[in-house]
């Protein structure tokens, strides 16, 4: 590790397979590191590597990471992914295509929500066009926001703006043109219409057309939603589901009918949760099935035909609205901060079981899940959730507690970068060195609080800083109380000596570092005494020997310690086992 001035510095190679980056190596040197990263991007063995700069300020207590290196994982964008911008539309084509219908419903969604239609039944309705001609200047403010949109430099506004009129006047003799020619859907059979439409050059329009004048009857759009539903069966042409996901993906860009179909929770964490899986078809992972009463049939039916990939604008869209359901300010239940940010770890593993091997919307939907975390997680959240307990020990396991629910390595950091500071402050040495209570049981706690801070996801400067520290609070405990030396000055065997410190050691007593090393020597001295092992069977018949160095074995292992090391005649430990 480089040390300068008090500041230490390390580089972190990060390798990626599926979805998790895992810390591979930890160099000192930073052409090393780079250097180790590219050969281990060369050998195709991760889907991404990274380098992170890590530096630890002593002075300040402070970390900092930056990312030097990085190849791989760069998200692919969808061909529906779109959502905010605006296509101009120069052709009566461009008006009806998924591009065109997206900008209409970008530009006025609000008053296609308080009409209860959506995009394509605007394009393939008169009566809809002339309520919206008819609605003051929400024509004309639409058409004008389009007009701006345009990259051109070379015409004007105005001249824009006369453009896309003609379109749309376009698109107005389109559907007064074929209005007498448009076939009935009132029987509600579809399969005759697609029998008598295939094959002809306008088979599309006219059967949106139908399908829009078959809706309108319908008082609500969850009620038109369903009668579109019924239409999904197995062996439609392409082209008819091809407008059944168009229609169906605009009724779901509705805030409100996704709530209608799936039923509206307090707990939005499981609603996020019910929506990840619906999103793929697998709501069957869940335990559902067709004769589940959870969810309606409409809802049924429809991941069926998500789980089949033969609805992807409706897959799309409600990708979309997953990512909008967790950016939303909205408390996401009401179990505090820990418990929201769980509901999200929740989600997170849902969505990595799911896509795992579609890293692409993985990452799309993880960049939402882990900036909302990170609003989440900030000086005032962490510190009102420190404020309701001034005990320094339980204010590390809440960290650890919110560590462990936090998604994302930059925000885990955000958490680790308070650990350090409690441990620091001179007002609580005290606590940490067990004079407030039973100094060994304060070694107990720490070594608890060393093996947490160990098996979690923080960079590995964080955890030794952490460790070195909670470590030598347990040596100033060890030298305080001279429990090793009182345990030498019983007046009691090697045998049994040995046996307390390794109790010890087997209960965690001594946290990792010099505390636990100064133990372990201590055993270590006993057992290399001549007529250690002897001791140990001293006087006991076959039977009892045997279970006797069985049993001090075990305690070796749970202590940590292998009776091959120190033994003066490691032979005799293992004649239980041969």
């Amino acid at each position: 590790m480089a040390l300068a001035h008090g500041i230490n510095i390390h580089y972190e190679i990060l390798g990626r397979r599926g979805s998790n980056w895992t810390i591979v190596e930890v160099k000192d040197d930073r052409e090393a590191a780079t250097k180790l990263a590219e050969s281990f991007w060369k050998t195709r063995q991760y889907t991404g590597i990274r380098v992170v700069k890590e530096t630890f300020d002593k002075a300040e207590n402070d970390f900092s990471s930056v990312e030097i290196y990085a190849r791989g994982s760069n998200r692919r964008k969808s061909k529906y992914d779109q959502s905010g911008t605006i296509s101009p539309c120069l052709t009566p084509d461009d008006l009806y295509s998924s591009d065109g219908r997206r900008s209409i419903w970008e530009l006025m969604h609000n008053s296609l929500a308080e009409w209860r239609i959506t995009p394509t039944e605007l394009l393939h309705s008169l009566d809809h066009y002339y309520r919206l001609y008819n609605a003051g200047t929400l024509l004309q403010n639409a058409v004008q926001k389009t007009a701006v949109s345009f990259d051109t430099e070379q015409e004007s506004i105005q001249k824009r703006m006369h453009k896309i009129y003609k379109v749309i006047d376009a698109s107005i003799d389109i559907m007064k043109s074929t209005k007498d020619s448009v076939p009935s859907l009132e029987t509600g059979r579809l399969k005759p219409l697609i029998t008598a439409l295939d094959g002809k050059s306008n088979c599309r329009f006219l059967l949106t057309c139908a399908i829009v004048e078959y809706l309108r009857p319908a008082a609500t759009l969850s009620d038109k939603l369903g009668r579109i539903i019924i239409f999904l069966t197995a062996n439609r042409p392409d082209w008819v589901m091809e407008i059944l996901d168009q229609m169906i993906a605009e009724f779901l860009e509705h805030e409100q009918v996704l709530y209608q179909l799936m039923g509206e929770k307090e707990d939005r964490g499981a609603f996020m949760i019910e929506l990840a899986y619906f999103q793929c078809g697998e709501l069957n992972l869940m335990g559902e099935d067709e004769h589940s009463p959870r969810f309606s049939e409409d809802v049924l039916r429809l991941n069926g035909f998500l789980s089949e990939n033969t609805l992807p604008r409706c897959a799309h869209v409600l990708v979309e609205r997953l990512k909008k359901e967790i950016e939303q300010p909205k408390q996401i239940n009401k179990h505090g901060l820990i418990g929201q940010l769980k509901a999200l770890h929740d989600l997170r593993n849902v969505l990595e079981t799911l896509h795992n091997k579609d890293l692409n919307t993985l990452d799309h939907v993880m960049e939402s899940v882990k900036a909302r975390a990170g609003r989440m997680i900030n000086s005032q959240s962490i510190s009102q959730m420190l404020s309701e307990n001034q005990q320094p020990i339980t204010q590390i396991n809440q960290l650890m507690d919110l560590e462990a629910v936090t998604v994302g390595n930059s925000n885990k950091r955000t958490v680790a970068n308070y650990v350090l500071p409690i441990l620091s402050r001179p007002e609580y040495e005290s606590i940490f060195i067990g004079l407030d209570q039973n100094p060994i049981k304060r070694m107990s706690d720490l070594v608890h609080l060393q093996k947490r801070v160990m098996s979690a996801e923080l960079t590995e400067m964080h955890r030794r800083k952490i460790a070195e520290k909670l470590d030598q609070f347990c040596q100033i405990i060890l030298d305080n109380t001279q429990i090793l030396k009182k345990i030498h000055q019983l007046n009691i065997s090697l045998q049994e000596k040995s046996r307390k410190i390794l109790a010890m050691l087997a209960d965690g007593y001594f946290t990792s570092g010099s505390c636990r090393t100064a133990a372990e020597h201590q055993v270590r001295v006993y057992m290399r005494q001549t007529g250690f092992t002897d001791g140990l069977i001293k006087g006991l018949n076959r039977n009892q020997a045997e279970q006797t160095l069985l049993d001090f074995r075990d305690l070796l292992a749970k202590a940590g310690i292998s009776s091959q090391d120190d033994a003066e005649n490691p032979d005799a430990l293992d004649a239980a086992t041969n």
